[in-house]
């Protein structure tokens, strides 16, 4: 039964699927094996309709829509019949095995190259699989990357707190230093150390106190007898909560009274924020001479 190409563009879904009758199985088959146009929609139906029908799951239509179905498939065979043309005898050609179509894709990424329905499906599946293994190997890179920044953050702040308590107890056990335990004041929370050096160099270290914002800054003063306070330094606490400061050309006063105030900036020229804490520095103790006998 010899066949236009408009009437295999119609029946291309159908019989990519296999869903045709014998005689237009057999039509639309040598119309493809003897016709000189492409037929581009065989290979693109061949490739998706399977697939579609091979991926979702079935379900059963209803009751109604079965009958209606079936009703209008009946009526467009009767029609599709009586509009044949009128066999001609000839003498009989050798019959051809009916065999299923063969169903291909075009693997997109290779133009030209066709491939049959299962190797495209086990290439997506392998393909799925190392890009989804490409990820979990990225994810693990970035997550020990980040581990180890963090690990070398907390080192590196490990490190800086020991040196500044290396810095005070190599100040404190220097000849003639003084020094001072600093204390919180009121419902403030900090504490720390502040050595004086003979030579006017002073150190102030302090933990446990409240990370600065902004423009703030724990500001250091110092008076001699509670006199007016002079600025002698700044510095700004990070989430460790610990602040360090060293300072050269300070009085060697006799009594030395420091405190230290959360300022809202460093151009503050007298204590305007709460004293978070205070502390007088006094002689560094000696070891008592030993009684004489």
């Amino acid at each position: 039964m010899a066949i236009s190409c408009d009437r295999v563009r119609d029946l291309t879904s159908g019989f990519v699927l296999g869903a045709l009758d014998p005689a237009e199985m057999s039509a639309v088959r040598e119309h493809l094996e003897g016709c000189s146009k492409p037929h581009p929609e065989v290979r693109e139906l061949g490739g998706v309709l399977p697939y579609l029908g091979g991926s979702l799951e079935p379900v059963a239509p209803s009751a109604r829509l079965r009958a209606a179905v079936l009703a209008a498939a009946r009526a467009d065979l009767a029609t599709r019949r009586s509009e044949a043309p009128v066999p001609v005898t000839a003498a009989p050609a050798r019959a051809k095995p009916e065999t299923a179509p063969v169903l291909t894709v075009v693997e997109p990424t290779r133009a030209g190259r066709v491939i049959s329905l299962a190797s495209a499906r086990a290439l997506r599946t392998r393909r799925t699989a190392v890009w989804f293994s490409r990820v979990a190997a990225a994810v693990a890179i970035v997550g020990l990357v980040g581990y180890a920044v963090a690990v070398q953050g907390d080192l590196a702040k490990y490190n800086t707190s020991k040196a500044h308590a290396n810095a005070v107890y190599h100040a404190m056990a220097q000849p003639g230093a003084r020094s001072a335990v600093l204390i919180p004041q009121g419902a403030n929370t900090g504490a720390g150390d502040a050595v004086l050096l003979p030579s006017g160099h002073v150190i102030v270290n302090l933990h446990g106190l409240a990370p600065t914002t902004n423009d703030e800054v724990y500001m250091v003063w110092f008076s001699a007898d509670s006199g007016a306070s002079t600025k002698a330094g700044s510095f700004t606490v990070s989430d460790v909560g610990e602040g360090y400061l060293e300072m050269d050309n300070v009085p060697t006063w006799a009594t030395l009274w420091l405190q230290v105030c959360r300022e809202p900036n460093s151009d503050v020229a007298k204590p305007t924020g709460p004293t978070i804490v205070t502390g007088t520095i006094s002689l560094w103790p000696t070891p008592a001479a030993p009684p004489t006998v």
